[in-house]
């Protein structure tokens, strides 16, 4: 049966964590971070759905668990120990010490930009809410000061909070080095351990932005699933090509215009997108093994190109630029999403080939079934969505 899940047990993984890095006008080495206030308070042995205790620094009321800013500030000690507690740094290969600089909380919906280090810095200087927040949608930006080092040395940063959570395997987190030569960045998912070389070229920059990419395609099961909807759905090579020279066009349309800020920053937008980024999978899916062939076409893919290139947009804008979009650092990032599906198309298209000869009889029977399992997969990820934004899971 359907049973209603209390909110307080997890922290959305929806949006990654962001960390800036950069030398602050004093001189000092700044590690500015956003992540979810549950995350860097809550202890490592919580227990999510079957925990019963009340979080640290927490107070429970008749209907919801709140933080309170003005708890954080009279236990302040205990605060900044726990925020600094699972961070380490380190420079040129030593382990820095640092102390906690300026703390902001904010509900998640309210929360300002935290996609620049100038955005950052200036989310930390302004007046947050001093009203109790829901414990589980507050959103913590923090200043850890290290009082000297070399940006153009290697650095590395990691942290264990939260690695003890099972939604870490799902969570992400950015990190942006700023250097005078340009920001270098690091995505990842789970616990946080990112490393930086030594000053590099402009074109190891180009190429570990192109890098990036290409990670979006093949780490992300709806992307490679639309591409091997548009393989086994097209009659030949060239139809093949032709669609998915639609959805490319499509996605980086809307990837450009989401960067540039020509897409609606509301809260419910980006949810929207993904949405409707499974949904075109299901439907696709669902045309091919019913057999109903014009559904599948130019103008169809360059539409589903432009949702997707949205959900391309979303992630890059964090990752990458969030306001400080470079025209260079754009152009390596469609790059490496293009190259990376030329690849699997390369791959995928001899294989087809095979089965359609080995199966002339009828070369339909094979592609049905994977449509059903694409679309199925789409499916379940449609309703654990759904059930996500309800508080309802399967007990």
């Amino acid at each position: 049966m359907l049973l209603p899940l209390p909110a307080e047990a997890h922290f959305s993984y929806s949006d990654p964590r962001v960390v800036h890095i950069a030398e602050n006008e004093a001189g000092q080495i700044a590690v500015f971070i956003r992540m979810p206030a549950p995350l860097a308070l809550l202890p490592a042995d919580w227990q999510g759905v079957e925990e019963t205790r009340i979080p640290p620094f927490g107070t429970r009321t008749a209907d919801e668990i709140l933080l309170n800013p003005q708890t954080l500030r009279d236990e302040e000690q205990a605060f900044h120990r726990r925020l600094s507690g699972g961070m380490t740094i380190w420079i040129n290969g030593l382990q820095q010490s640092f102390t906690v600089g300026r703390t902001r909380l904010w509900p998640d919906a309210d929360r300002p930009t935290f996609g620049t280090m100038k955005s950052a810095s200036k989310t930390l200087d302004r007046q947050a809410s001093q009203e109790p927040l829901p414990y589980f949608d507050a959103t913590l930006d923090i200043e850890f000061l290290l009082p000297q080092g070399d940006l153009d040395a290697p650095i590395r940063i990691t942290s264990d909070l939260g690695a003890t959570f099972q939604v870490m395997d799902k969570f992400g987190t950015v990190v942006k080095l700023h250097r005078d030569t340009g920001t270098e960045t690091r995505a990842m998912l789970g616990i946080l351990d990112a490393r930086f070389d030594g000053l590099v070229s402009p074109f190891q920059r180009f190429t570990s932005i192109a890098w990036i990419g290409a990670e979006h395609i093949y780490l992300g099961f709806d992307h490679l699933a639309m591409i091997l909807l548009i393989a086994i759905a097209a009659k030949s090579w060239r139809q093949a090509l032709l669609w998915a020279s639609a959805f490319t066009v499509g996605h980086v349309v809307t990837l450009a215009a989401g960067l540039y800020g020509y897409a609606p920053h509301a809260a419910w937008f980006i949810p929207s997108v993904e949405l409707l980024i499974v949904l075109s999978i299901v439907a696709s899916g669902a045309a091919i093994a019913l057999k109903l062939p014009h559904v599948m076409n130019w103008p169809t893919l360059f539409i589903i190109g432009l949702i997707h290139g949205y959900g391309f947009a979303a992630a890059a804008s964090v990752a990458l630029f969030a306001g400080d979009v470079d025209v260079l650092g754009l152009l390596a990032f469609a790059l490496g999403l293009e190259l990376c599906q030329l690849a699997v198309y390369v791959a995928l298209l001899p294989i087809i080939y095979v089965l359609d000869q080995t199966l002339k009889s009828n070369e339909l029977r094979w592609r049905m079934p994977v449509a059903l399992v694409l679309a199925a997969a789409a499916g379940v990820s449609v309703i654990q969505q759904l059930m996500e934004v309800t508080g309802f899971s399967v007990a």
